[in-house]
């Protein structure tokens, strides 16, 4: 889960520095890259068996391609290590999702976790007026169905091959970034097509690590574990421009880890 929370911030830092870059576009390539892998991978596994519930996981691929899509522009909105701690909002709405859903168990303080973390990230917008409130609803939105996602993929665990699950999200993600962005795609140039290929490698790497770590903790618990991206991807904005964090970003971002103790 370490190592998909830094997978995922190298995936962000990728995707800000293409700003010209249309989100969907990102996402059309990133799943073209992950498709071509997870093949290679496929064919290399001598265990592979094939999907068993294909309506399962196509609405995990599709909660992944609205929250993957959301994350791309909330990057290009916000500065990276706000845009990560937002996002990993992730774990309080899927306890939420646990409860309702997966009959997880929610206890009173998760619920009051969930509370603490929603008045980090107000703080962080509050008292930091670079930021877009756009921006701020787009990291959000990435929380709430990645929390969605990464539910299914709990479930999913008990039939699927680990791969079948990887491949389900680009194999549905191309077709529906084609339908909603192609109008607006753009020919890389330069520097972009090197940063396309780092955010589709870190991206597969991320989707792996993930789906392995949903084997063994429930979606909550697992994306606690996962925080540690937000200090990784803070530490890349600094060197990408976006500069130190403020003492509203730091104290907001203090608030979601408290929050994420709180609800484990």
């Amino acid at each position: 889960m370490i190592a998909a929370a830094c997978s995922f911030a190298l995936m962000a830092a990728c995707s800000k520095m293409m700003p010209e870059l249309p989100s969907f576009e990102k996402v059309f390539v990133r799943s073209v890259i992950s498709v071509v892998l997870t093949l290679g991978m496929i064919r290399s596994a001598g265990n592979w068996t094939p999907p068993k519930r294909m309506n399962v996981l196509f609405w995990r691929a599709v909660f992944g391609f609205i929250g993957l899509s959301c994350y791309f522009e909330a990057i290009d909105r916000i500065p990276l290590g706000t845009a990560v701690t937002v996002y990993n909002m992730t774990p309080l709405f899927a306890a939420v999702v646990g409860l309702l859903f997966l009959r997880e168990g929610l206890k009173m303080l998760q619920a009051v976790s969930l509370m603490v973390g929603l008045g980090g990230v107000a703080l962080i917008k509050g008292f930091t007026p670079e930021l877009t409130w756009d921006g701020v609803l787009f990291a959000l939105g990435t929380a709430f169905f990645s929390a969605l996602a990464y539910s299914l993929v709990r479930v999913l665990n008990r039939t699927e091959h680990s791969l079948t699950i990887v491949l389900a999200f680009p194999l549905v993600s191309i077709p529906l970034s084609l339908i909603a962005g192609a109008h607006e795609f753009i020919w890389p140039q330069g520097m972009a097509w090197l940063w396309l290929l780092g955010l589709g490698l870190a991206t597969q790497s991320g989707q792996v690590c993930l789906t392995h770590a949903l084997k063994y903790h429930t979606a909550s618990r697992a994306t606690q574990i996962g925080f540690v991206g937000v200090i990784f991807a803070m530490l890349l904005g600094s060197f990408m421009g976006d500069g130190l964090p403020g003492w509203a970003q730091v104290l907001g971002a203090g608030l979601v880890f408290l929050s994420l103790r709180l609800g484990r």
